[in-house]
């Protein structure tokens, strides 16, 4: 029987599972906690790459086509407006993959990248991949998942090579 989700509760969850209500606090603080596991554990599965340099335009590319998949749950899901909303899960973990990516991408590229600037571009780069991702979910009309991940990509690559070449000209004229 689907229900909406606000009128789901941790009691009609472990009812439906056949489960003591106990036994979820076990694993979980509340319901918005098993949706942040859910999202947490397919992501991983479908997005392995994640924090690699190397990987990144593979990465975005699961991300997106993940999020193309589940459309209908993550339209859902993303308008939740709550405490512990799913929302925050999915913008920390973009966060996350933004900042192991820049911090790999100084590695490769040998370019050294400000601590505090780096939390800076996670926090913005993050919220941006998850504006975009969320305006694409709720669109009437959305592009497809290829267009928004060509997109996403370009973004993403137009913020590190603006950075790589700021970094290499900061380098030149240190070392000139």
């Amino acid at each position: 029987m689907a229900q909406p989700f606000s009128s789901i509760n941790v009691t009609t969850i472990m009812q439906q599972a056949g489960l003591r209500r106990q036994t979820f606090y076990d694993y979980y603080r509340d319901k918005y906690d098993v949706l942040g596991d859910i999202y947490s554990s397919e992501v991983a599965a479908a997005a392995h790459y994640c924090g690699h340099y190397q990987y990144w335009p593979q990465t975005v590319e699961s991300i997106v086509a993940y999020f193309g998949t589940n459309r209908a749950f993550y339209q859902r899901v993303i308008q939740i407006d709550e405490q512990n909303a799913p929302e925050m899960v999915i913008q920390a973990h973009l966060r996350q993959m933004v900042a192991d990516i820049f911090k790999t991408m100084g590695e490769a590229e040998q370019v050294l990248i400000d601590t505090s600037y780096c939390k800076f571009l996670k926090d913005l780069l993050g919220a941006a991949l998850l504006s975009g991702i969320k305006e694409w979910l709720l669109a009437d009309h959305p592009v497809s998942v290829k267009q928004e991940t060509d997109y996403l990509q370009a973004y993403f690559q137009d913020g590190m090579n603006g950075f790589l070449l700021r970094a290499r000209k900061i380098n030149t004229r240190e070392i000139g």
